[in-house]
């Protein structure tokens, strides 16, 4: 009889420990479904939250250049000498672009050629030193917008490419006998970036920002800014904007 008992009690507890086995296996499970789900959430705030903060950072650039063009004295001195505009529209400088970093640390960044660099195809051979390398954003320098250290913009700006030669020309006109003013246009181009957010490196970042241009060349058939960054998988937004340049004469 005493045999019996002893034998219904180690049966007992053989049952209990595979129910507490089983609800540990299946606590374990969950805990690890629950980390999941939350670790997915944090990924898909974390990018939204990056997305936004690319963004706005490329259409400051935008609301910046509307509100400085919007004053004539501005707008004059960025298309004239070293102004930002005034390398882009002389005719020598058609395929190229005026680049420069929109850098916390800088008053203006958009004062033009001085602190800016150009960058433009010969054949298949990328040019980037021609008014030397400064104006390049680099993550070896901080080249943040805020002290956090978390986003880059770098802007270009080129002559637009157009057909249109006959747009701006009065009704009856022709190219040799017109005498209106032609309308000069420009694409400015504000990419954005989270290096610090991809697993790309120091050099890789700052060889895409400095080593293509924001456009496809025909000649050169090369890959942009954005296909670079796109191929290390570094966050980033980028932004284009063509404008008409005209001067406006006041009536009295």
């Amino acid at each position: 009889m005493n045999v019996l008992k002893v034998n219904h009690r180690r049966s007992q507890n053989g049952s209990v420990l595979i129910v507490v086995l089983v609800m540990l296996i299946v606590i374990a499970i969950a805990g690890t479904w629950a980390i999941r789900s939350s670790i997915t959430s944090l990924n898909i705030s974390t990018n939204a939250q990056a997305s936004s903060l690319l963004v706005q950072n490329s259409d400051s650039v935008f609301f910046t250049l509307e509100n400085k063009t919007s004053n004539a004295l501005q707008f004059a001195q960025m298309r004239i000498g070293d102004g930002m505009l005034a390398y882009a529209l002389r005719p020598e400088n058609k395929g190229k672009e005026l680049v420069f970093c929109v850098r916390g640390n800088v008053t203006d960044n958009f004062s033009g050629s001085r602190i800016a660099s150009s960058v433009y195809w010969q054949n298949k051979k990328i040019v980037n030193t021609e008014l030397g390398q400064n104006g390049f954003c680099q993550t070896t320098r901080g080249d943040f917008i805020s002290g956090r250290q978390a986003v880059m913009t770098q802007v270009t700006v080129r002559a637009a490419d157009t057909d249109r030669d006959w747009e701006h020309m009065m009704e009856g006109d022709d190219k040799e006998s017109s005498k209106s003013t032609g309308i000069q246009h420009v694409v400015i181009t504000a990419t954005s970036l989270l290096p610090n957010l991809s697993s790309a490196s120091v050099q890789q970042v700052n060889n895409c920002l400095k080593n293509h241009t924001s456009f496809v060349d025909p000649l050169a058939d090369n890959d942009t800014v954005t296909d670079c960054l796109a191929r290390n998988n570094v966050p980033y937004s980028t932004q284009d904007m063509e404008y008409s340049l005209r001067t406006l004469k006041a009536s009295l």
